[in-house]
């Protein structure tokens, strides 16, 4: 039988096939969880601004609109450098070499 060595592997769809680690996609679910862990605490500011409720008692909207505000900053920054951090890995992933045999 014949040796291969040096021949890349192919996807179905004749592609070469990127050497992509167990660590790789380890990063990129630990960025997900992060985004995911952010579900709740949206849902509820979603509820605050869905909330039309009369009579409207303008101190405890105020202070609550505060501590939303607070909330979405802190999830925007976060988001934002989440979803920084994921382009570059899949701009990393996309770059390395095929997988040879």
């Amino acid at each position: 039988m014949e040796k291969q060595k040096g021949k890349k592997l192919l996807a179905d769809n004749k592609q070469p096939l990127k050497a992509i680690t167990k660590q790789d996609l380890h990063e990129l679910k630990e960025y997900l969880e992060r985004l995911v862990s952010w579900k709740e605490p949206l849902a509820l500011v979603n509820e605050f601004f869905e909330n039309q409720a009369i009579p409207l008692n303008k101190k405890k909207i105020v202070r609550e609109y505060h501590s939303q505000a607070i909330m979405f900053q802190s999830f925007y920054e976060i988001f934002v450098l989440s979803m920084d951090t994921i382009e570059q890995k899949i701009e990393i992933l996309e770059k390395r070499e095929k997988v040879r045999v």
